[in-house]
């Protein structure tokens, strides 16, 4: 019979436990929060079944009940201990997963091990074993209970976590615990007795079945917690707490005195590991809290941060202003100087700008060259005044390499500012700053105020990016870059008065705006990454249209321009490589701007001999508006110099001016470059031009900018004036 009941009662474990570890294997395999909870299930209820298994065949091969030998004892009471254990862990690692907000939420080994130990310390004394009956058989007994009680109060904790439709299953649960917990003390205080021995193989089933229960329910869902009450400081204190009443018991004099003492040394030790573990992973958490908050260069404020204080500023009620800084030519700083340099510009500016703001002003930086100010309690007057100071203390900030003053940048301020009673959100509030900060930048006025305005003009840029985006970003639509129209402007010879070459402009046929000219878009354009994409573009369709004028028996060379970003780009090169399979490179000119040059010297003078190495002609275009040095135009291998139309437009009216062509004129042709001179617009002007030398011109008085099929109408009936 009671073969039959031991039997019985390991086909239950056993069962239960190839349950659970078809659960486990099923979370594993979808990755869901709770497989290591399952997984710790798993290994607990194989330890009960592996200690399950062993009892039978030592009572199937005749042992009596409850009375088999020490060593087969001990592998029973450490695999069944160690099974609580692991079922214990297993809640630990579900808080793991359920409350990952903070360090303290969190229940591990070491807790409940202390917590462990300390209750067994306590049992010794307070169950006053007798010496003789306080040998290691009987200490593993205690410990073993005490590893339920510890098992049985976790569990009682986690259901109160629980919604109370869940509960069902931990309480379930609990209720097991708790019988396998009381019939373990009957049997540790009362000895193998046949009635308790048959309880506690009852009792164990029944804790087994639970579990293969829940194994058999739907998951709880993530995320109901609100309560951490099984936390590490609450069951590290609680070990602490037992492990000091177990010395003190000990010292007293109170039950077998050296386990008490023991197993409470070992409880503090634990407990106190734990907690000082704990204080490391707070000062961690708090670091990285900071560290998430905070900008790393500068130690600033980063924009998450600044965000949120924006936010709660905006739900005050009181006023307050954002003040948002951009650095002027902070990129000329990086590209000319290397981003140590940059990153030595922005330090220095946030010391600089962190010196000048009232309290409690919050600097950021909210990434790049941009930095924002919150300012409580702030009206426009304030604000404005603020922003002077600013633009004043970022006025005397240099890059410094070394001992030498490498760089001066100034910067633009947007103010906006809320009543705290009309509603903005803080985002709002933030765009309006931006809208002003580029009003003030493009308008050089340093410190700009919202207002109707300039939200207007903002507005109307955000809605043209879009619109560039629309026709000329990665997922345009086909065709939709065909509203660039390119338009041309002749170049005549001040020899012949022939026309010699064009020069390829844009304008794009706005939908709303109509015919816009490149000054409308071109640095929105910048800004989105979009002028490799536009320059193809009109590349493509300029060389298509110069190969029909030469069918119809027109030679002329077309000038092509480029920008600064485009200049450095590695798909510039590829582009001219597929225009030379179409056309004759010769007779294509590629014009590149004196600040492009010296935005990376050394970067665009390999890409500038790239260039002619394929055969293309180099222009130096907008020539004198830069700051290129002289050594630096001697090793660049142009062929074309441009005059830029601020010069010819004031040459006959400023001997100064026309003392500046004549050098540059003279300087180009002992460099044998070829001169174009732009913007020219009156025959008084040409004729100064003609007489300094100058080989070609440009501008309304030969032709406005057409488009193809108007240009060769032009060229046809045009009669070459006599010169």
């Amino acid at each position: 019979m009671l073969a039959a009941l031991i039997v019985l009662r390991t086909l239950v474990v056993v069962a239960s436990f190839l349950v659970v570890a078809r659960r486990a294997a099923r979370e594993r395999r979808t990755r869901t929060p709770a497989r290591d909870t399952w997984a710790s299930y798993r290994l607990g209820l194989g330890l009960l079944a592996a200690s399950s298994v062993l009892e039978t065949v030592l009572v199937l091969l005749g042992a009596s009940v409850g009375r088999v030998g020490p060593g087969a004892v001990l592998v029973l009471r450490v695999s069944s201990t160690a099974g609580c254990f692991f079922l214990y862990h297993g809640i630990s690692q579900w808080y793991r997963a359920h409350d990952k907000s903070r360090p303290s939420g969190r229940v591990d080994w070491l807790a409940g091990a202390s917590c462990v130990l300390g209750l067994a310390g306590l049992a010794n004394v307070a169950l006053a074993l007798p010496d003789a009956t306080a040998g290691p058989a009987q200490q593993l007994r205690v410990v073993h209970v005490a590893s339920l009680a510890v098992l049985l109060t976790a569990v009682a904790f986690f259901s109160l976590t629980l919604p109370r439709r869940l509960r069902g299953r931990a309480t379930m649960v609990a209720g097991a615990v708790g019988s396998v917990l009381v019939t373990q003390v009957v049997y540790l205080l009362h000895g193998p007795e046949l009635g308790v021995v048959l309880a506690c193989w009852a009792a164990w089933a029944c804790l087994t079945l639970s579990y293969a229960v829940a194994a058999c329910l739907p998951p709880i869902p993530l995320g109901h917690q609100q309560h951490r009450i099984l936390s590490v400081p609450l069951v590290s204190s609680t070990g602490l707490v037992l492990g000091l009443v177990a010395l003190v018991g000990a010292g007293l004099g109170l039950g077998p005195a050296h386990w008490a003492l023991w197993f409470g040394a070992a409880a503090i030790a634990g407990s106190g590991a734990r907690l000082v573990r704990l204080v490391r992973d707070l000062a961690d958490h708090d670091r990285a809290r900071r560290q998430a908050r905070t900008d790393d260069l500068t130690g600033l404020a980063n924009r998450r941060e600044f965000l949120d204080r924006l936010r709660r500023s905006a739900g005050e009620g009181s006023p307050f202003a954002v003040l948002l800084l951009d650095l002027d030519r902070f990129k000329e700083v990086n590209d000319q100087h290397g981003h140590a340099a940059g990153d030595e510009l922005l330090t220095a500016t946030a010391m600089r700008l962190g010196a000048v703001l009232p309290h409690p002003a919050l600097l950021a930086r909210l990434g790049g060259d941009e930095f924002a100010v919150l300012l409580p309690g702030a009206d426009a007057a304030e604000a404005v005044t603020t922003a002077g100071s600013m633009l004043a203390a970022v006025s005397r900030v240099d890059v410094v390499l070394g001992s030498v003053v490498a760089h001066t940048v100034g910067a633009s301020v947007g103010v906006a500012t809320s009543t705290g009673a009309d509603g903005l959100s803080g985002e709002e509030l933030l765009r309006r700053a931006d809208g002003a900060m580029y009003t003030a930048k493009v308008g050089g006025l340093g410190v700009a105020l919202h207002d109707e305005v300039t939200d207007r003009a903002w507005r109307s840029r955000v809605l043209l990016s879009e619109e560039l985006h629309e026709a000329l970003g990665a997922d345009a639509g086909p065709g939709a870059a065909d509203a660039f129209e390119v338009h041309y402007q002749p170049q005549v010879s001040l020899v012949d008065d022939e026309v010699v070459g064009v020069e390829a402009l844009v304008r794009w046929n706005h939908p709303r705006l109509g015919l816009l000219a490149p000054g409308a878009f071109l640095d929105v354009l910048e800004e989105r990454g979009l002028m490799p994409a536009l320059t193809v573009h009109v590349a493509r369709r300029a060389v298509a249209d110069l190969a029909g004028w030469r069918a119809a028996g027109h030679d002329l060379r077309l000038s092509i321009n480029t920008s600064s970003t485009y200049l450095s780009n590695p798909q510039l090169l590829e582009l001219l490589d597929e225009l030379a399979e179409g056309t004759d490179p010769s007779r294509i000119v590629v014009e590149v701007t004196e600040t492009s040059l010296m935005n990376e010297p050394e970067r665009a003078l390999a890409t500038c001999r790239d260039i002619t190495a394929r055969g293309f002609s180099l222009s130096i275009d907008d020539f004198g508006t830069g700051y290129s040095s002289l050594a630096y135009l001697a090793n660049l291998p142009a062929t074309e110099l441009k005059i830029d139309r601020a010069f010819t437009s004031r040459a006959l009216v400023d001997d100064r001016i026309t003392a500046i062509v004549a050098g540059t004129v003279d300087l180009a042709h002992h460099l044998g470059l070829r001169v174009v001179a732009e913007g020219v617009e009156d025959t008084g002007t040409l004729e100064l031009l003609r007489g300094l030398g100058i080989e070609e011109s440009q501008g309304y008085l030969h032709s406005r900018p057409v488009p193809a099929g108007e240009f060769l109408r032009w060229l046809r009936g045009r009669t070459p004036a006599v010169v």
